[in-house]
């Protein structure tokens, strides 16, 4: 069945193997000047708790330097949708649109066996070249992680192991989608439509909350923030803790201004202060193996919703 599965879907696994390469290559090539700057700048003398002098502009203009290539990785984060769109999504309907599946169902191996067989099988080559993915990435992005943490979203969706987790739920997605439309193209269309759907909603809904955010009340009214935590939220509080509202705060500054007084100055004779809640970067693995669960624990349940279809279905 081993042999089988890798001769129908060949296609598909030597372009992975050429993507991995591609992206190989091109991080290597893209982060030799990026570690040599990391290095000439001193930043690991930067990191918290360091108190060097001179720190804020310097890591201000490494980020500013590479913003363009950091932001590229961000892109990234589709890749785990196309093992739903390429891979999953065809497994089963390309069978049933062929009538191919009569065939196999004749044959001595049971509809249970030869569904998990196939399933199982490119569900794990997906894993390991998505973890591949992750593990790449991660080494890449070490210079900006150490400056400016990754429990963010844009560093942590595509980094550790939520990316071979998002990987298989896509691919789980993609053939229960399959068996349920047979028909490649609407599958794909509906594969991507719920794996986007589902990680919107974890990342927006449920990871803020999977601990309790630590509130902070900043000594300042600026816009202060903490470089490598999560920021959740960042508003202006009265003296009782009560939001202050932007046209609020822009008339006080007005009557600060004409009184030739700091604003700053002027705000915090208010009572005025900055709060800040957010997630601490050194909850990342934490909320990792959280969100792993979550998208490993969907994954299955589409796998087995689709063995039970596979079961219940007339040839």
């Amino acid at each position: 069945m081993a042999w089988l599965t890798w001769r129908q879907h060949r296609p598909q696994l030597l372009a992975t193997a050429g993507l991995l390469l591609l992206l190989a290559v091109a991080a290597v090539v893209t982060e030799l000047p990026i570690r040599a700057a990391y290095h000439r700048h001193a930043l690991s003398s930067c990191l918290p708790p360091a108190t060097r002098s001179g720190c804020e502009l310097i890591v201000g203009h490494f980020r500013s330097e590479y913003a363009a290539r950091v932001g590229m990785t961000r892109y990234l984060a589709v890749l785990p949708a196309l093992a739903g769109l390429f891979i999953g999504a065809p497994l089963l309907a390309r069978e049933f649109e062929s009538g191919t599946f009569r065939l196999a169902w004749t044959q001595s191996l049971s509809r249970r066996r030869w569904v998990l067989s196939r399933t199982l099988l490119l569900a794990l080559a997906t894993v390991v070249a998505a973890a591949l993915v992750s593990a790449l990435t991660m080494w890449w992005r070490r210079p900006f992680d150490d400056v400016g943490g990754r429990i963010g979203p844009h560093a942590f969706d595509v980094e550790g192991l939520v990316v071979p987790a998002y990987a298989f739920f896509a691919f789980a997605v993609g053939v229960l989608a399959g068996m349920l439309l047979r028909r490649t193209i609407p599958a794909m269309s509906l594969a991507v439509g719920i794996f986007v759907a589902v990680r919107v909603g974890v990342e927006t809904l449920l990871r803020p909350h999977y601990l309790a955010p630590l509130h902070r009340t900043a000594d300042s009214v600026a816009q202060s923030a903490r470089g490598r935590d999560w920021i959740l939220e960042n508003r202006l509080v009265d003296s009782v803790g009560r939001q202050i509202p932007t046209a609020r705060e822009d008339l006080a500054i007005v009557h600060a201004q004409r009184a030739r007084v700091d604003p700053q100055d002027y705000l915090l004779s208010l009572g005025w202060r900055r709060a800040i809640v957010f997630q601490p970067n050194d909850r990342f693995w934490t909320f990792q193996a959280i969100e792993t669960g979550v998208f490993v624990l969907l994954g299955a349940l589409a796998v087995m919703a689709t063995v039970a279809l596979v079961r219940r279905t007339s040839a």
